[in-house]
């Protein structure tokens, strides 16, 4: 018998989902700073393997690919990624809206992203949550 251990590993055959966020995956990998790359593996790609979080990842995913859109309108895209980073860490939506504008945990999240995905400073979390705040009314 002969196992070709040097081989790429196996993508799941079939799965729409799987290979929808590797291609997403693929994309950000692109123009992400490789300083970050186990973080991102360790806090966001390694989700992937859930099921509950597949749907919402790759929904994050492609929201982080748009990287024209946050030059253009980064608050725009400030605050698409705000929700769609609440949807990830809240699949069930169990928080309400007020809690997760006021959790320290969820803002260190949200700041990690901007450092992990784009190397840049976030914008002022306040003002992103205090909008998505007015958006749920």
């Amino acid at each position: 018998m002969k196992w070709d251990v040097f081989r790429p590993r196996e993508k799941a055959k079939g799965d729409p989902v799987a290979e929808a966020i590797e291609q997403k995956e693929k994309a950000i990998e692109k123009f992400a700073p490789r300083e970050y790359r186990s973080e991102r593996e360790r806090f966001y790609y390694n989700y992937r393997m859930v099921p509950v979080y597949r749907a919402t990842l790759s929904t994050f995913l492609e929201t982080v690919a748009k990287k024209g859109q946050l030059k253009e309108d980064p608050t725009s895209h400030a605050r698409d990624l705000f929700v769609t980073l609440r949807n990830f860490y809240d699949p069930r939506r169990k928080a309400s809206p007020e809690i997760i504008a006021q959790d320290p945990a969820f803002k260190k999240k949200f700041r990690e992203v901007y450092r992990y995905f784009y190397n840049r400073s976030c914008p002022p979390f306040e003002e992103i949550a205090e909008w998505s705040l007015k958006d749920q009314q």
